[in-house]
């Protein structure tokens, strides 16, 4: 494939030394995809693109810009594509098509490893939710949980609605938003041991009359109501769906995404044609958008980042926009009476139609920070998807349906400061970045005729190379390296699709004679102008030929051309015309066949001649000299047969500048009209219209007829090799190979059962035949015709891919741990300790990865010039580990004096999270409409120390609501306990409260015991009640409000309950969760991060940790602690086949380690 934005690399004729050949195996090179490929474009966590192309599943190396793998076993066209985030397992791809099948692959093998499928119906997404979990969507209505490590459903649910998509929470790991015909669906208890239960929270999507929210229902129109509240409360209604059966069920959800923030907690992101919302889940309102301008295009895609609150769009004209995050909060700019098309259902952006200025809208806001250049986008091609590199988040790619993949890098613009060694967008700054277009994946084209270069012999074997010609329907020819899979050139020739084309010549093949016809207007009886063009591939050279003939209002048709064998002559034959003979060399015409002549049907060159010249010995020394410069030693004699409607066989002979006739064989008894011919040795092989296909013996003068009965024969061509006379014939619905001599079919190929359609077919060597599809991809299969892919590590490759994912799963952990941490190795050569122990393969894989990361990361990891944690992060984000990049990065940012990002939410700094805490209660003070959301939001104030604003929102309660005396006495009590002194402290009213608070809890009203504990200042015992009752989130919330940072006994309190949590999430399997909470909750790598891994037996991530720990808090650790991890990490090695490694831990363990040594030191 084409690698950069510039033209393709020349052709090299020089002569070259002799070298091994490229091996030309099973492969498919992909071609254009299909509009239901929308969407499917994928980035996984090892750096590799994968996408949808018709029914195969394309995996792309963005760094070397060329294609992996193309996975081969789908019927329907692919819909859905998904890569698994695991740092255990590495490159897990599944798919799912049209008709229901979903499939996990091997991409190493190039195999399928589980294929599933639900009945009859089709697939509508897939998700990985685990290593082994995939989340299935069937429409209309279902949700499946897939295992497939054994290929069987663990669950099945279905709902009322229509499921167009799903998303999980990355904050909550039983939360999942479904996207539905009518409306959004939050599901609260998923499970992968079992199936959820409820229905989940349904949020409608309603609009009113004349496409404004609020300003009517159903036609019936709303009247402005003085009073805010109760204009917010029936406007809310609408929001929630609680009066959504009121004509909501018939609007149609146009929402082509729906996804959670992965970076802020508790917002979802919808993506419109024309607009994102970002909707808050707890108001279940929308509190920003980003609107699409008047002068852009309409949206196609949309990734959003979890490194910072940045979202990415694509737009229909080629263009990515990134949008990030404006500090603070702004006023709402949306008018007080929205319009919006009928069409368009969403959240609404203000709460209601008529609002006080002195209600203050609040809201979050997103500012444009950079814009790539629009695309040029070919006629009839549009952009399929976007994506976006999860471990850097600073690259992205978008995908057009003529098969090419735009990249893109998000870099700073700033040159007064050095880039990092590894560019991530948590590096970059908002005001100086740019979206820059870096390199461009073309693809093959639709074809109609292809020819594969003449084949190897031992007169080209210096110079021969594997080389496909293909002509497209765009006019273009294409010429690709079937070993390499590169496009090598691409030229414009025609004006209309190219419908032949032959090589003219050999030594080396670099020139090219194709044809193609446009109609004329105006022409009833079947004139065209034709086009032949002779094309030089190394130059790029085009020659227009028969310019004078076309000069005419019309001709016939060309419908074949034909040049010999020895490459000096060419036959071009018409529709309803006789053909004509032209000299190769010169580019002349030698003769036109008179109008009588019949018109031929097929035709086929000799491949034998005759030489005639003077004798050798006759000839004097001066005389060769002259003979040979002027290539006048000897003429050859060549020959043609050819048939005509009747199916008669001519046989004609060519001999300088003239044409004999030669001898005529009648027709064949029981053929049809003859459509294709060929000739090898002896054998003259014929097809016709009828399927039948006839061999003739000129040698024994036998002929032989095989009835095929599968319809026309398009083509027929023999294998190339000495006494190699197997032939491949191509039909309008499949292909079949045969063995003349044995008169026995080896194989076939049907469609659309075994592919779509077969356009074309050559021989690209002697058991390798090459098919060209109509869907653009050229295949290339052996004579069991079974598969069209290989190893990934197989294919010839100009450059290795860059990858450490396709390396065994051992050696890539062994590489890992060497990167970041090696006390047992010698300072020196990295690629050398790295590599030692590797197969030649593995080593060229290893090499490629360190050459594209470059000399400073080398240096980075080598010579100590930056610390463990970093060198960590900087092997984390080289090799796609996902989680680690989070654990070490959040060590790093700590160390660095750097708040946390959103993302880590309540494990930020007490500053930083008070800080968002504050910006987001004042969100949601101006926007609080319903009963529930002022009382929630009270007691968050409360939480968070804001007793003002609690009283004030407690008393602007509307005297007419039913609740307005309760809220009044609370701001009361609230304002009584604020404003007590010390003395007062032990008066008996506070034990009162405590009695009250314990009751209202007993009688589960959570929050309002909640409330009267944390005014009692009993902040730890409202910690444990929200433990007790499952509420997690609630309780690290409220201690880290009120408890972090205080010191002493409440400070105490705060490190126990985050202890308790991590405890939990052990419990729940989720160590590695546990062990970044001890991280971020401890300031550094702590004693318990560690005492976590060796519990979790998360042996990698134990070994890693070990010397920070022993760097920060050497004394507090345990011998008992540090032995056992040290044993753990010495097993490891031994299991990973490090030697040296475990040899020096088990000489660190002492007679442990020896008696280690003795029982695993023979397995090393």
């Amino acid at each position: 494939m084409k690698k950069d934005m510039t033209s393709s690399p020349s052709l090299d004729t020089s002569t070259p030394t002799p070298s091994p050949l490229a091996p030309i195996l099973n492969r498919t090179i992909p071609g254009t995809c299909h509009p239901l490929n929308q969407g499917t474009l994928r980035w996984g966590q090892d750096g590799l693109l994968a996408y949808g192309s018709h029914n195969m599943v394309v995996v792309v190396d963005p760094a070397t810009v060329q294609v992996v793998q193309c996975l081969n076993r789908h019927r329907a066209t692919v819909v859905v594509v998904d890569w698994a985030t695991s740092d255990t397992k590495r490159l897990q791809l599944a798919s799912g098509d049209a008709a229901g099948q979903i499939i996990s692959w091997d991409l190493l093998g190039g195999e399928h490893l589980r294929q599933v499928h639900e009945g009859n119906l089709p697939v509508q997404q897939v998700r990985w939710v685990s290593c082994s979990s995939l989340l299935a969507v069937h429409p209309p209505n279902h949700l499946v949980l897939w295992d497939m490590d054994t290929g069987t459903k663990v669950w099945k649910k279905s709902f009322g609605d229509s499921i167009l998509g799903c998303d999980l929470s990355p904050f909550h790991a039983d939360t999942l938003l479904l996207r539905c015909e009518h409306s959004f669906l939050t599901v609260t208890d998923f499970s992968l041991a079992k199936c959820p239960k409820s229905e989940g929270k349904k949020f409608y999507l309603v609009t009113g009359k004349g496409g404004s929210p609020g300003r009517g229902v159903e036609g019936t129109e709303q009247k402005v109501n003085t009073n805010s509240t109760k204009l917010r409360r029936m406007v809310r209604s609408m929001v929630l769906g609680e009066m959504g059966e009121v004509g909501s069920q018939d609007k149609v959800n146009d929402c082509m995404a729906a996804v959670f923030h992965p970076g802020v907690k508790n917002q979802v992101v919808l993506a419109y044609s024309k607009e994102v919302l970002i909707v808050d889940t707890e108001l279940g309102q929308t509190v920003g958008q980003i609107n699409v301008d008047r002068s852009n295009s309409p949206l196609v895609g949309m990734e959003v980042a979890r490194q910072k609150p940045m979202i990415f769009l694509l737009h229909e004209s080629g263009s990515v926009s990134v949008w990030s995050l404006r500090a603070g909060l702004t006023v709402a700019s949306t008018p007080i009476i929205m319009s919006k098309s009928q069409s368009f259902l969403s959240f609404p952006s203000t709460p209601a139609t008529s609002v006080s200025p002195m209600d203050g809208l609040l809201e979050v806001s997103y500012e444009s920070v950079s814009v790539s250049e629009h695309v040029r986008l070919g006629k009839n091609c549009r952009v399929l998807g976007l994506a976006l590199r999860p471990s850097t988040q600073a690259e992205v790619a978008f995908l057009a349906t003529d098969g090419r993949i735009f990249l893109f890098n998000l870099r700073s613009t700033d040159s007064s400061t050095p880039p990092p060694v590894i560019v991530t967008l948590s590096s970059l700054s908002t005001t100086s970045m740019r979206l820059t277009m870096s390199a461009i994946l073309s693809s093959m084209s639709p074809s109609k005729a292809v020819r594969m270069c003449p084949p190897l012999t031992t007169k080209n074997w210096a110079a021969y190379r594997p080389l496909l010609a293909v002509g497209t329907v765009t006019g273009h020819l294409q010429v690709v390296n079937v070993s390499t899979g590169l496009v090598e050139r691409e030229v414009a020739v025609h004006s209309a699709p190219v419908l032949g084309l032959e090589w003219t010549s050999t030594h080396p093949a670099a020139s090219l004679l194709s044809f193609a016809h446009c109609n004329v207007t105006g022409s009833t009886s079947g004139l065209v102008r034709n086009e032949l063009v002779h094309t030089d591939i190394v130059t790029g050279k085009v020659r227009h030929l028969r310019t004078e003939q076309v000069r005419e209002v019309g001709e016939p048709k060309i419908t074949m051309i034909r040049v010999s064998h020895l490459k000096k002559y060419f036959v071009v034959a018409f529709a309803a015309g006789p053909f004509e003979l032209w000299d190769l060399a010169k580019l002349c015409i030698l003769r036109t066949m008179p109008k009588k002549f019949p018109h031929i049907t097929a035709l086929e060159w000799s491949p034998l001649h005759t030489a005639r010249g003077k004798k050798s010995d006759s000839i004097s020394p001066s005389e060769k000299e002259v003979c040979r410069e002027q290539n006048m030693k000897e003429v050859t004699k060549e020959h043609i047969v050819l048939t005509d409607h009747d199916g008669q066989l001519y046989h004609f002979t060519v001999e300088g500048h003239t044409i004999k006739d030669g001898t005529k064989i009648p027709a064949e008894t029981g053929l049809g009209t003859i459509t294709c011919i060929c000739w090898k040795s002896d054998m003259i092989v014929r097809g016709d219209t009828e399927g039948n296909v006839n061999i003739w013996n000129m040698k024994t003068r036998q002929s032989k007829n095989i009835h095929t009965g599968r319809g026309k024969v398009k083509r027929i061509c023999f294998s190339p090799g000495k006494n190699n006379m197997k032939i491949l014939v191509l039909y309008e619905d499949g292909v079949q190979i045969w063995d003349v001599k044995e008169l026995e079919m080896i194989n076939e190929l049907r469609c659309p059962g075994d592919l779509l359609s077969v356009e074309d077919v050559d021989w690209a060597g002697s058991d390798r035949v090459v098919l060209a599809g109509q869907d653009g991809a050229v295949r290339l299969a052996g004579l069991a015709l079974a598969g069209t892919s290989s190893h990934t590590l197989a294919y010839g490759r100009e450059q290795q891919v860059v990858c450490m994912g396709l390396l065994p799963r051992d050696t890539f952990r062994g590489i890992a741990c060497m990167l970041g941490y090696r006390p047992w190795a010698e300072e020196g050569d990295i690629r050398k300790m790295v590599t030692t122990g590797l197969t030649e393969e593995q080593v060229g894989l290893v090499e490629a990865v360190l050459d594209y990361l470059g000399e400073q990361f080398i240096t980075s990891i080598s010579d100590g010039g930056v610390s463990l944690a970093e060198r960590y992060l900087l092997v984390s984000l080289a090799l796609g580990l996902m989680f680690e990049m989070e654990l070490w990065m959040v060590v790093v940012e700590q160390r660095a004096g750097r708040p946390l990002g959103r993302q880590f939410h309540v494990l930020a700094d007490r500053d930083t999270f008070m800080s968002r805490q504050e910006e987001l209660s004042r969100l949601h003070m101006a926007r609080a409409v319903e009963r529930v959301d002022r009382v929630r939001l009270t007691a968050q104030l409360i939480c968070l120390g804001q007793v003002e604003a609690a009283v004030s929102m407690l008393l602007d309660t509307d005297m007419e609501d039913n609740n307005s005396m309760a809220d009044q006495l609370l701001a009361c009590l609230i304002q009584a306990t604020a404003n007590r002194d010390s003395t007062e402290c032990q008066l008996s009213h506070v034990s009162t409260m405590k009695m009250v608070a314990t009751s209202l809890l007993s009688e589960g009203k959570l929050w309002e015991g909640v409330q009267l504990l944390v005014l009692t200042g009993k902040v730890g015992d409202a910690c444990s009640y929200l433990r007790s009752a499952g509420h997690w989130d609630q309780a690290l919330w409220l201690g880290k409000c009120r408890m972090e940072g205080q010191g002493g006994e409440q400070g105490e309190e705060w490190a126990g309950l985050a202890s308790r949590w991590a405890d939990y999430l052990v419990l729940a399997g989720q160590v590695r969760q546990a062990v970044l909470t001890h991280l971020a909750v401890g300031a550094g790598v702590s004693v318990p991060a560690l005492e976590c891994c060796h519990v979790g037996q998360d042996r990698d991530l134990a070994h890693k940790m070990m010397p920070l720990v022993m760097e920060t808090d050497r004394d507090s650790v345990d011998q008992v602690l540090e032995e056992a991890v040290m044993m753990e990490t010495a097993k490891l090695m031994s299991e990973l086949g490090m030697k040296k490694a475990f040899e020096y831990y088990c000489d660190k363990l002492g007679r442990k380690g020896e008696e280690l040594m003795l029982e695993l030191g023979s397995k090393v």
